[in-house]
């Protein structure tokens, strides 16, 4: 009994079924010595050469779009709304009759310079604590600049006479002194009138003594010691009015550089406390990034200054991107690391936040990849192997893959190049089965891949 020849793999099979089911019935009815034999003669395959080229494949990633850069602006002091700059959009519409005319404040989507007013708080507290610092300045110099001049000579010739007035004094108190004793020493005198002479020139004595100190301290100038206090006291007071300045200047909030709103949180009257909830958020999209994960796999194959194509929802074409960032740290829940492709955006053609598709071109990471044509790879529990011809058999071969293209995919272990591989439906096909080579391997791609099956008759014994 002979089979025709069928393409259909699944009729392939039952046919081989049938066949053997009628030979061991044949065998059943004649007798033992009578056994049917069944032999896969050959089975026609195509095959291509491993072989060495250059590889070049546009992988597609997924990623999110990034601002350059994006502030939650705060207070650093605490007060009161006062202003918001009424430089939004204006309204001059009428309705049902009735005229309405309004500019909005600052809103959502409008673009700021660096250093334009966004909040204003109010600001007399500030403005008080700055005057009172001035004056307390003010006075500390002048104290300051009174020490450094030294006395005048008006106090000068003061303080001589003081001393000359003291010396007098003490003259007068000395000889009444010495009259005194010679009284006492006679009993003229009681020893009380006598002690209150001697305590009154001991009194003038010192007078004196305290004019002369005086006297001198101011001809010779102020100290050096006394100097730098007074120095320290101004320094203070400088750095008070400094403090309080800087306090007034906090009052107003103002754009850190040129982007556009994102929201603003508070209106006029709100009461705002330091360093609390964002009062403003903005950000600078005068160009994006979309930030994507690569495969560890990829590792060595994006470089910084790589360009790539971005795309997203809502733009007709894509737009090159350059990469700009790429991460040194594998993440070890994704197996994958970060990189980030810039892309102009003055224009405006992408918002913050879109999803983006990024399409990079990859190099195999060789100049001369070993390569294997795509129809020749099967998978057997998720890894990846090939039929390799070995004569007139295929023997499977297990590879590590690489870089795919439409085509071509490489190889990095598990065969060698000038291998022929299966690519006329390797599927099909058994470890150690019997094969015939139907195209040498440099016949014309575009020939169908045709398979025969020839199966002998029985045989009698």
């Amino acid at each position: 009994m002979q089979l025709l020849p069928t393409s259909n793999p699944t009729h392939f099979a039952v046919l081989l079924t049938l066949v053997f089911l009628a030979g061991c019935s044949k065998a059943t009815v004649e007798g033992p010595a009578e056994v049917a034999s069944v032999s896969l003669r050959e089975i026609e395959v195509s095959a291509d050469t491993v072989n060495h080229q250059s590889l070049a494949s546009q992988l597609e990633f997924t990623g999110n779009l990034l601002p350059k850069r994006a502030s939650r602006l705060t207070f650093e002091v605490d007060g009161i709304v006062s202003h918001i700059p009424q430089v939004g959009a204006k309204f001059d519409v009428t309705l049902n009759g009735q005229r309405y005319q309004e500019q909005l404040g600052i809103i959502y989507g409008q673009s700021v310079e660096q250093g334009e007013t966004l909040v204003e708080l109010n600001t007399s507290d500030f403005e008080l604590q700055v005057q009172i610092a001035e004056a307390k300045l003010a006075k500390a110099q002048a104290d300051l600049a009174k020490l450094n001049a030294g006395q005048r000579p008006g106090e000068i010739q003061r303080l001589i006479a003081l001393r000359n007035e003291s010396r007098a004094r003490l003259d007068q108190a000395n000889r009444e002194n010495s009259r005194m004793q010679q009284l006492r020493n006679n009993n003229v005198v009681a020893a009380a009138e006598f002690d209150q002479a001697a305590t009154q020139a001991a009194a003038s004595r010192a007078m004196l003594e305290s004019a002369e100190a005086m006297l001198a301290s101011a001809q010779a100038g102020p100290t050096a010691e006394e100097v730098a206090v007074e120095q320290a006291v101004v320094k203070q007071a400088e750095v008070e009015l400094a403090q309080a300045r800087q306090n007034l200047d906090k009052a107003t909030l103002v754009a850190p550089y040129a982007g556009v709103i994102v929201s603003i949180n508070v209106e006029v009257g709100d009461r705002v406390a330091a360093s609390s909830n964002p009062v403003v958020e903005m950000m600078d999209i005068k160009y994006l990034v979309a930030e994507i994960n690569v495969p560890e796999a990829l590792v060595g194959r994006v470089q910084v200054g790589d360009v790539a194509q971005v795309s997203a929802a809502g733009t007709a074409v894509a737009v090159s991107g350059l990469v700009v960032a790429v991460n040194e740290m594998v993440e070890p829940q994704t197996r994958s690391f970060k990189v980030r492709i810039a892309i102009d955006n003055q224009q405006r053609a992408f918002k913050a936040g879109q999803f983006a598709k990024v399409v990079l071109s990859i190099e195999s990471g060789q100049s001369d990849a070993l390569t294997i044509p795509n129809a020749s790879i099967v998978f057997s529990d998720g890894q990846p192997s090939v039929f390799a011809i070995d004569g007139d058999r295929v023997l499977r071969k297990r590879v590590e893959l690489g870089l795919s293209t439409d085509d071509r995919t490489e190889v990095r272990t598990g065969i060698s190049a000038g291998t022929l591989v299966v690519t006329d439906d390797p599927t099909l096909l058994a470890d150690g089965m019997q094969v015939k080579l139907r195209n040498p391997p440099d016949a014309s791609a575009e020939l169908k891949a045709v398979r025969r099956v020839f199966v002998s008759e029985p045989r009698n014994n």
